[in-house]
């Protein structure tokens, strides 16, 4: 038997890592509206690389998906959850490489007519991202997933709540994670 506080780290790092995972869910969703919609608030969220590059690096991805496996009892799920994880890491990573590889400057979201079908990659790979984040959640208590999602939809609204619609309009707002 653990001891209540070793469970308590645990449970609080679980939390912390899924809150995490669920906040780039809710990013690859934000930005395949970006694109699918044309929309953007700002020069930043019209750069679908820099976006993408945000998710890995200022989110910590692929670490997240690592710690939250650990804390998984079952090895076998651990090992799965981590694949499931590792899947998504990959797949933003070859949305990456493709700009580089195929001298794409960038994708710029407004401009999805003129795209001549490399929206097609990234959709897919953002989609492919959203749904290997899914698998990996399901290794976890929905009752702790379901916890961080609520706190990134009260978060989420006190933004809304906050925002002075003198600097115009907020564009782009999530609808569900």
């Amino acid at each position: 038997n653990k001891p209540v506080v070793s469970i308590a780290a645990e449970e609080s790092k679980l939390d912390a890592t899924i809150y995490t995972i669920l906040r780039v869910r809710e990013a690859a969703q934000q930005e395949i509206r970006l694109i699918k919609n044309g929309k953007f608030k700002d020069v930043q969220r019209a750069n679908v690389k820099l976006a993408i590059r945000y998710m890995l690096k200022n989110y910590r991805l692929a670490d997240a998906f690592i710690a939250a496996s650990a804390l998984l009892e079952d090895n076998s799920k651990r090992v799965a959850a981590g694949e499931a994880g590792e899947r998504a890491v990959e797949n933003l990573y070859t949305i990456l490489e493709y700009f580089d590889a195929s001298d794409v400057q960038n994708l710029k979201v407004g401009t999805y007519d003129s795209m001549a079908g490399k929206e097609g990659l990234v959709l897919a790979g953002l989609d492919s991202v959203k749904n290997n984040i899914d698998e990996f959640l399901a290794f976890f208590p929905s009752t702790e997933v379901e916890s961080m999602r609520n706190k990134i939809l009260e978060e989420n609204e006190l933004n809304r709540k906050e925002w002075d619609p003198k600097l115009g309009e907020i564009v782009n707002l999530p609808s569900a994670i």
